[in-house]
């Protein structure tokens, strides 16, 4: 949920469609005994984004290193706090559009529920936010009619938040 971008040339704003996202996350543990965690997060987001005059199909990944770390002493359920470093990549369906990867961070905080020893629930609300150039263009291409921007982009940052389900397994 959540994103958008301001286009210089309209001064309107072009928002994301809030959509269905996918994540997986890979864990080692930091220290044996340790509850620390090192994380590789991906995410995936399909969404759609209207430049005021169509509407563009985009996917919208994550890719980040950081880790989690556990708050609290609760029997039943672990709250947590993660954290990760990275890219963002926004890639449009459109024919000849290009892709573009940003730098970006994510936090989030999460509740662990064991269900046994090696399997655990996950829910979990995570922020991001991508470094975008003061300018930056979005779905552009180029052929032999020339180049063609939908949306020049000013601002900096670019900020979308997930919330994420999921069953967690050890081995």
């Amino acid at each position: 949920m959540g994103g958008s971008l301001e286009n210089v040339d309209t001064g309107e704003d072009a928002d994301f469609d809030e959509g269905g996202s996918f994540a997986l996350a890979l864990e080692l543990r930091y220290a044996k005994g340790d509850d620390r965690y090192y994380q590789l997060w991906y995410s995936r987001q399909g969404s759609e984004v209207n430049d005021g005059l169509v509407s563009h199909d985009v996917d919208i990944e994550y890719l980040h290193i950081g880790g989690t770390l556990p708050f609290g002493g609760y029997e039943h359920a672990q709250p947590y706090f993660a954290a990760g470093l990275g890219a963002t990549r926004f890639s449009s369906s459109a024919a000849g559009a290009d892709d573009r990867t940003h730098f970006s961070g994510s936090m989030a905080f999460g509740l662990a529920v064991p269900l046994g020893k090696n399997v655990a629930l996950r829910f979990e609300a995570r922020g991001y936010l991508t470094a975008v150039d003061t300018n930056s263009a979005f779905f552009c291409r180029s052929d032999t009619a020339g180049g063609v921007c939908r949306i020049v982009a000013s601002g900096s940052t670019i900020f979308q938040a997930e919330t994420v389900a999921g069953i967690a397994f050890r081995f």
